[in-house]
């Protein structure tokens, strides 16, 4: 309980910081006190409800609200605040997503506060419409501070938040994964070192390279002897952001340089060669070069050479391969130093361990708490390499007898270490197991609706609906999925319902009538809300109800709603990438039809190839669908593109909707410099 002197220096405090904000010689806002007094005196003297302080432009005339919660656990709660008294309704799009806070007029709130600590509710230009905002935000709290006393969080279990965060990461909701990880680190549970893998993790895959080898506490966090996938992603960035251009230019001695100077490579030299993707290789090898250590350097690179990956040595190093070399030698050197290692004798009780020959034998590990599988699970996620166990070694029934079959705590533990690499493989194989993802589908449906389980239920109906499901197996998922649309679609997840709408026309269908109930249950509530919609999200809405003949009235959006009108697109160059490739040409079609100087550079590659980087450097920005992504090509994107954009889904009309609304804010810049520069 804090002392009277604490809460007197906390008032006295929020006071100035409020007053500073506010001060008219920078905030236009503050000129206009009848326009601020009730919102400046709620964050003065207010206890429960977040501070709402308007900011104005002079130059721009833009009005903005930043929305700061009074304390860090609240954060989602501020989020469901916003829309149920905000909404897109009256912001613009973005609003329910903490802002960057890199503008120097945010320099006190991220002091105070911290990055990732404040919402941006985007006014229109109307002034009506600006005036219905302010209304909803001084509504917002008074009510607030005048409701009871309550628990603003009711924490998640952390083992639930862990799954929730895989989920997102692999469905391609690189928001909603960030989202939870803030989550679990102020919820606790997890040591700071374990919190950092899961950024590292997050930063890996939005292919942020740089940003990992930034991470403050980064040497810590290594010489703790992470895990080897954490070892993996950061061998990884450093060949993304330093060895590889060293390496394309034919400069060793430049690559040497950069992982001198990055400090993290000599607390990443210990481990086994074979465990690491060919990009960690890569970088492992030029390092035992920088050391010195030729003999080493000689025979990793004939191990290497034995196990059919002599491919991956960098030119530069051939001079160092020991032709004369048999491989098993070359194997038994490498491995003297593993076969010293003392093995602690098992009790003479142990259960022998159950041969994992499938992946039904992999599920009922995990299921049983097996340590061991879940860093093999670890492994197959982060390097996305050809998995030890095939696919078609366990049949579909089977495999989704054993997950039926699961009691809940070995569901959650299924789903946290196994259901990524599961989904992976089935995303890159051939094999078809519509029985397994419609059990995985109902309990996502009889659980959870919340973004991270909806991003996995779309790339689930997309696995699904690959497998050309006869009649009676398509009409079952279409039903069993359907039962819990009443509890989330909305304007809110307009993107969400659109990308399931767009997943059904981009398949045939064998029961069209089936498609069609499901598309208007889909549709339906956002069409008796569309002037919720952004444009976007309502051309497309309408565009989807034409193509599936739904018969539904889209109204077009009335002058007195409209926000300004949008800055006009010209030429441009932009690069969509995904390894879903009907979802890319979906998005090019739409982008083209709505801009049509507009080029769209499509990519579905793997690895990080020329014609992949100069696509990012010559376009104006790319838009990354991480579903399921290669992390050797994003971290290629990430390192050569002028900006990236990330979607909130994986579908093609969230995607559109992302590159739309970057297309908007380009030539809104654009128009900008070249009104300063007249």
């Amino acid at each position: 309980m804090a002392s009277e002197a604490e809460v007197a220096a906390q008032a006295v405090s929020t006071r100035e910081f409020v007053d500073c904000f506010l001060h008219s010689a920078h905030n236009v806002a503050g000129r206009y006190p009848r326009g601020v007094n009730l919102l400046r005196t709620a964050a003065i003297n207010h206890r429960k409800s977040p501070m709402v302080l308007p900011w104005l432009d002079e130059q721009s005339q833009r009005m903005a609200y930043y929305v700061i919660p009074r304390q860090s656990e609240h954060l989602t709660s501020v989020r469901d605040l916003l829309v149920a008294f905000v909404g897109p309704s009256l912001a613009k799009p973005g609003y329910d997503m903490p802002a960057a806070l890199d503008k120097s007029h945010e320099a006190p709130i991220r002091e105070r506060s911290g990055q990732g600590s404040t919402f941006i509710v985007q006014a229109p230009t109307d002034k009506e419409e600006r005036q219905r905002l302010r209304s909803a935000l001084e509504r917002m709290v008074t009510a607030v501070e005048r409701s009871p006393e309550r628990g603003w969080s009711a924490p998640k279990p952390l083992g639930r938040l862990l799954a929730d965060f895989q989920a997102a990461l692999l469905s391609g909701a690189p928001q909603a994964g960030e989202a939870l990880l803030q989550q679990i680190d102020r919820q606790g549970g997890l040591s700071p070192a374990n919190v950092k893998h899961l950024k590292i993790r997050l930063l890996t895959a939005q292919g942020r390279a740089k940003d990992v080898l930034a991470l403050p506490g980064l040497r810590e966090v290594l010489l703790q002897d992470p895990p080897v996938p954490v070892k993996e992603m950061v061998l990884s960035a450093l060949f993304t952001a330093h060895v590889e251009p060293a390496l394309a230019e034919g400069d060793i001695t430049g690559a040497l340089e950069a992982l001198k100077a990055s400090h993290s490579l000599s607390l990443l030299a210990d481990g086994d060669l074979l465990t690491f993707s060919d990009q960690a290789v890569m970088v492992l090898l030029v390092g035992m070069h920088g050391r010195g250590d030729a003999e080493e350097l000689s025979r990793s690179i004939a191990l290497l050479d034995a196990e059919g990956r002599g491919d991956t040595v960098p030119d530069e190093l051939a001079s160092h391969r020991r032709q004369f070399v048999e491989a098993d030698t070359a194997a038994a050197e490498l491995a003297e130093p593993r076969s010293a290692t003392t093995v602690e004798p098992k009790p003479e009780d142990a259960p022998a361990k159950v041969p994992l020959n499938t992946w039904g034998d992999i599920v009922r590990a995990i299921a049983q708490g097996d340590k061991e599988v879940f860093e093999l699970c670890r492994r197959m996620d982060v390097r996305r390499s050809d998995a030890p166990i095939q696919l078609e070694a366990v049949s579909d029934a089977e495999m989704a007898g054993i997950l039926a079959h699961l009691n809940d705590s070995e569901y959650e533990a299924v789903w946290q270490y196994g259901l990524g690499p599961f989904l992976q493989e089935l995303t890159r194989s051939e094999v078809f197991y519509p029985q397994t993802l419609t059990t995985v589908m109902r309990s996502i449906v009889n659980q959870r609706c919340d973004p991270a389980n909806l991003a996995v239920l779309d790339l689930l109906l997309e696995l699904f609906l690959r497998t050309a499901p006869n009649a009676q197996e398509y009409s079952e998922f279409l039903e069993q999925m359907s039962v819990g649309f009443d509890q989330w679609v909305a304007p809110e997840t307009a993107g969400q319902a659109l990308d399931f709408v767009d997943r059904l026309a981009a398949f045939a269908s064998p029961v069209p009538e089936a498609r069609v109930q499901t598309a208007q249950l889909l549709l339906g509530p956002l069409c008796a809300h569309a002037r919720r919609l952004d444009e976007a999200y309502l051309s497309t809405a309408r565009s989807l109800s034409d193509e599936l003949g739904l018969g539904l009235g889209w109204p077009e959006r009335a002058s007195s709603e409209s926000d300004e009108d949008p800055p006009t697109v010209g030429a441009a160059q932009i690069l969509v990438y995904g390894l879903d490739e009907g979802v890319l040409q979906r998005v090019q079609n739409r982008i083209i039809q709505q801009f049509p100087q507009v080029k769209v550079v499509l990519s579905a590659e793997k690895v990080a190839s020329r014609h992949l980087k100069d696509a990012a450097r010559n376009s104006d920005f790319s838009v990354m669908i991480t579903q399921c992504a290669a992390h050797a090509a994003t971290h290629c994107i990430g390192q050569y593109a002028k900006e990236v954009v990330y979607p909130r889904g994986a579908g093609s009309a969230s995607v559109a909707h992302a590159a739309i609304s970057a297309l908007h804010d380009l030539a809104a810049r654009q128009q900008h410099s070249q009104r300063r520069r007249q």
